[in-house]
């Protein structure tokens, strides 16, 4: 059915509106007062009533922009608000370990976030209490915990942990996840980081779990323009981090097999390895013997 939408007393602006594709008045104003095209003839006092169409209101209609609303909401204490969203890497099938999902829980606060490699997205309660379990235990203080609206979050566990701790556990509204956008944004931000990482070094997809926390604390200590130049970790922390151990992904490095390990004497005598640094343990360098398909921890 098609919708009328001439005014009474069927004015040339409604006309000229519907003619030039639903063009927005004060274009076609300004077209007129212009002299921009020929042939257009309007009253100029149309331009001063109200002019409604029926058919712009529900085709035209935008939610109002978030990051507007929200940008002076954002808290600037540390642990005060920590956000956490789950993601799918089905295209990296299969993970280490027979990883499928990753989980992010940020800090908003000081934008430092944590990554847990995940099986199956109901393993994410038990990542969420036990973080929490260990920042309460630290000292400090957490008012609120945001999430989407999925199971993994929203289920009676988890909101029985949050109030018996005294944590307002705010799940974002439905079809609505601008309302965690933080988190949102930065899976797709730091799944573009491991692609580009395991590209320039050729890594097999079954790695992603591995450099994806590489990545993560690669970015905790990169600086971000919502601190100012600071680094998520300095915030977080209240130290400078220490990038001298960084390695570069994908680094290819060799290790010396002892006798014991080798079964005849034509094996070789190292095995070749694929290095990269896990700075969240500093001292580790976390390294995949090629030859035998496992990952090894090296400590420098």
């Amino acid at each position: 059915m098609a919708m009328m939408t001439v005014n009474a007393d069927a004015n040339a602006l409604m006309r000229w509106h519907e003619r030039l594709g639903h063009l927005h008045v004060a274009a076609i104003k300004h077209m007129v007062d212009n002299g921009t095209v020929g042939g257009m003839e309007i009253p100029a006092a149309l331009f001063k009533k109200k002019f409604t169409c029926l058919s712009c209101m529900p085709a035209k209609v935008k939610v109002m922009s978030y990051k507007a609303s929200a940008a002076g909401k954002r808290t600037k204490i540390n642990y005060e608000r920590p956000t956490s969203d789950t993601c799918d890497m089905g295209k990296f099938l299969p993970g280490l370990g027979r990883m499928r999902y990753f989980q992010l829980i940020y800090d908003e606060g000081s934008r430092y976030k944590w990554c847990f490699p995940l099986k199956s997205k109901g393993d994410a309660n038990a990542n969420t209490t036990k973080l929490t379990t260990e920042l309460l235990a630290a000292g400090h203080r957490i008012k609120s915990f945001t999430s989407d609206g999925g199971g993994e979050f929203v289920n009676t566990e988890l909101k029985l942990f949050m109030e018996a701790r005294g944590i307002r556990f705010d799940p974002t509204h439905p079809y609505t996840p601008e309302g965690n956008a933080l988190v949102e944004k930065l899976n797709g931000v730091l799944v573009n980081k491991m692609r580009a990482a395991m590209y320039a070094a050729d890594l097999p997809n079954t790695l992603w779990p591995e450099v994806l926390q590489y990545i993560v604390d690669i970015d905790n200590m990169s600086p971000t323009r919502a601190l100012k130049g600071k680094t998520p970790s300095e915030k977080l922390l209240g130290t400078v981090p220490n990038v001298a151990k960084i390695r570069v992904c994908g680094l290819v490095g060799f290790v010396f097999v002892v006798k014991a390990k080798r079964s005849t004497s034509c094996v070789p005598r190292r095995n070749q390895l694929c290095c990269w640094g896990s700075l969240a343990r500093q001292l580790d360098i976390v390294c995949f013997i090629c030859e035998l398909g496992r990952l090894s921890r090296l400590v420098t």
